[in-house]
């Protein structure tokens, strides 16, 4: 039964490796093949071949473990230091045992410690206790920890008698439980690893229908979920913030697209490092980027804008008029919010501030009919002031800079 359940898991994970060419998927299928070996060559003992049947048998018990643990370590993209091979080299130690009375336990003992320490590192690497830190391994390092638990608890009982008898003829408590275990365990083992491997794969999926491959900033798509589970508030004010690069289809063609990449890839990387916690961000096709701030008010969202253009326009490094950004703000200050309504309003603020030459923002208001700023006294007069959109180069009074 062992060696069924391990040949079926190390042809299914071989078969994976073959589709997927993940190294940890060829050294998972290595170490179930090893255990097949070895229990295909246990029947040897009995005949009295103790190089074959019991040394070499458990050996590959102990190679099938240093296999998942490199394993675990190309599945979490970490390197595994040379020393841990010296556990090859120990249990070929073994072999200048004395053939006496006490010989199969100390046999018993090494292999099950061993295996225990193997076991234990792989848990540990996968994050020990701390599994829901990491849910894509949490049952993957459950299988590793209780098994090196079960292999802990088997070295400590290895003198108990009883415990082991004679390995020749494979009888004795432990051995007949550990061939329980060892079912449970591998079964255990393939189902997490698969479990483990299918959910990263979905994640990669998501990932990549969600984010902008260039930037690496969410796309269109990625952005939508991420801002209507926001403005699901009700009741709070939120800013959206259209930007555009001035010029960016004459940088294209001027100076090439590796120029405008460039230019792109620096203002994901500006957002990046500029931008507040609670902001959402993205690129939204060719050189359009939004963000919605939600809980931000006017003044909040103005104040950012300009900061905005400011600091793309002195980190950019673009030519000529490249490197500066025009930016249309739309606020919604009460009700309902609509993500929609937002997209709307803030196009008409992005062409209003490419009208009035470029390189600074524009505001528009939902719902209102003027888009001018709101007098910070009297809120209630917001729609009958004019509209005032500064340049960037223009005095500003003091600003409120808005917190992270």
């Amino acid at each position: 039964m062992t060696n069924a359940v391990a040949f079926v898991a190390s042809a299914f994970l071989l078969f994976e490796w073959h589709l997927l060419r993940e190294r940890s998927l060829a050294y998972w299928s290595a170490g179930f093949a090893a255990i097949v070996l070895g229990c295909a060559i246990t029947p040897l003992r009995e005949a009295g071949f103790f190089i074959a049947g019991v040394w070499l048998a458990n050996g590959l018990l102990v190679t099938a473990h240093l296999a998942f643990l490199y394993g675990t370590a190309a599945f979490l993209g970490r390197r595994v230091s040379p020393g841990w091979c010296l556990t090859l080299p120990v249990w070929g130690l073994m072999l200048a045992i004395p053939d006496d009375a006490s010989r199969t336990q100390v046999l018993s003992m090494m292999n099950a410690l061993l295996v225990a320490v193997l076991s234990l590192k792989s848990g540990h690497m996968l994050g020990g206790l701390r599994q829901h830190r990491n849910p894509d391994s949490a049952l993957l390092a459950f299988a590793f920890l209780a098994h090196g638990g079960f292999y802990l608890f088997k070295t400590l009982t290895a003198f108990v008698p009883g415990a082991f008898v004679n390995l020749f003829h494979y009888t004795g408590l432990m051995i007949s439980v550990s061939l329980f275990e060892g079912i449970m365990m591998e079964v255990a083992l393939a189902l997490s690893i698969v479990g483990a491997l299918r959910r990263r794969r979905e994640r990669s999926i998501v990932r990549l229908a969600e984010h902008d491959p260039l930037t690496g900033l969410l796309n269109r798509r990625g952005f939508d979920v991420r801002a209507r589970a926001a403005l699901e508030e009700e009741g709070a004010p939120a800013a959206l913030l259209l930007l555009d690069i001035d010029h960016f289809k004459s940088i294209n063609d001027g100076y090439g697209h590796p120029e405008g990449d460039r230019l792109l890839v620096a203002l994901g990387v500006f957002l990046n490092s500029t931008l507040p916690g609670h902001a959402i961000w993205a690129r939204l096709g060719g050189d359009e980027f939004a963000i919605l701030l939600p809980r931000t008010d006017y003044f909040a969202a103005q104040s950012l804008a300009k900061a905005l253009c400011r600091g793309f326009a002195g980190v950019g490094g673009g030519r000529g008029n490249g490197g500066t950004l025009s930016i249309g703000c739309a606020t919604q200050s009460a009700g309902a919010i609509d993500l929609e309504t937002l997209f709307g309003v803030a196009d008409r603020a992005l062409y209003d501030a490419k009208r009035q030459g470029r390189n600074r923002p524009s505001h528009r208001e939902v719902g209102a009919e003027s888009v001018a700023p709101p007098a910070p006294r009297d809120r209630a007069f917001r729609s009958a002031i004019p509209l005032v959109t500064l340049p960037v180069d223009a005095p500003r009074p003091r600003e409120i800079v808005p917190t992270r």
